[in-house]
């Protein structure tokens, strides 16, 4: 099919947007659209395209009753009744976008739909009661984006009509947004989350006494049981604070648990971005991005031993060793995985659909 001129595009994404006059740089790009200005990874399309964005719109009880049953409603079909205006529907998240599917499935006048599945559908879960439905939503094959590549093999294995449509493309991150500050010798490492963090192995693992800190920030559920003054937990931190203890570090830590779908890559990228030496669990969402990626240092998820081998050989380097491997780091990136790369494949992905 020959390029359109102007392709038309619903964005339905599982979070909400802040509809902006104005640029606020203290959040994210995923997490605003400013008027007159392309959103997000879309500003790096080569071709003509609009980009509407339709939310999960207003908190309240419905959707809170929503996220528990891990699928929205109100959304889904509010990008069906507008689906007649766009060349393509583009949903991140299966909880935004099985609905719609389930929709569109009983229309002949729908356009394509393409989903970023980053949660494996149902979090790669197989059972009786919610598999066969899920196949019955996604009977008609949309296409699908997923950010690592053993999902592909979850497609094959569990949803093979997936599987013909499926394709990796790496995330991306914004390079010129997640911008290093000179590198400075503080003797402190930085492990941060909210969720899905293995901070019990991470703080096990972390040898005291060698006159380095390590800063938790986002989780103090363990803030009682580890009294060690070289450990610190801090709550929660906006965006721009979190940029400033990333420069403010020598070492990023992600202990991640095993979880067979797309976790924790933003904050691996992001910290890379920002030339920070990693150390890294090795797991389904980050073995693409750093399984040969000589500035990283892996670890077996959950192993107690190899974190704390880890952080004992980061903290024998010279500050000049870290630094050159921060340095590596963001070289990596944005060669291999920043967002202007992932938005091309992307685009690209987009034509052959429509």
């Amino acid at each position: 099919m020959a390029e359109l001129s102007v392709v038309k595009i619903l964005f339905i994404p599982n979070w909400n947007v802040a509809q902006l006059t104005e640029d606020q740089p203290q959040l994210q790009a995923p997490d605003k659209k400013v008027a007159g200005e392309p959103y997000w990874f879309f500003r790096h399309f080569r071709g003509k395209v609009e980009v509407d964005v339709l939310d999960r719109g207003p908190s309240g009880a419905f959707q809170w009753l929503e996220k528990k049953a891990k699928f929205y409603v109100r959304q889904p079909f509010h990008a069906f009744f507008r689906r007649k205006s766009y060349d393509l529907i583009l949903s991140h998240g299966a909880q935004s976008g099985l609905v719609y599917e389930l929709l569109s499935s009983f229309s002949h006048h729908c356009p394509p739909h393409a989903m970023i599945d980053v949660g494996c559908l149902n979090g790669g879960r197989v059972n009786r009661t919610e598999t066969p439905l899920i196949r019955y939503a996604l009977r008609k094959g949309p296409h699908i984006i997923t950010h690592n590549t053993r999902q592909l093999d979850f497609y094959r294995q569990h949803y093979p009509v997936l599987a013909r449509n499926a394709q990796f493309i790496p995330f991306g991150v914004d390079c010129d947004y997640f911008t290093p500050q000179p590198y400075v010798a503080s003797h402190k490492m930085l492990a941060f989350g909210y969720a899905k963090r293995d901070f019990e192995t991470l703080c096990r693992a972390f040898p005291t006494g060698r006159g380095w800190q390590l800063n938790i920030v986002g989780d103090t559920t363990l803030s009682k049981q580890c009294a060690c003054q070289d450990i610190v937990f801090h709550t929660a931190e906006p965006l721009h604070r979190l940029m400033s203890l990333i420069n403010s570090c020598e070492v990023v830590v992600l202990p991640l648990p095993e979880l067979p779908y797309s976790y924790g890559q933003m904050s691996l990228l992001q910290s890379m971005a920002m030339a920070r030496p990693v150390i890294c669990s090795l797991t389904t969402s980050t073995i693409d991005y750093v399984s040969d990626a000589p500035c990283v240092q892996c670890v077996a998820p959950g192993d107690v031993s190899a974190m704390h081998n880890a952080l004992n050989q980061m903290m024998q380097l010279s500050n000049d060793e870290r630094a050159a491997l921060g340095q590596a780091s963001r070289q990596w990136v944005e060669q291999r995985f920043n967002e202007s790369v992932m938005a091309q494949q992307i685009e690209q992905f987009i034509y052959q659909i429509i």
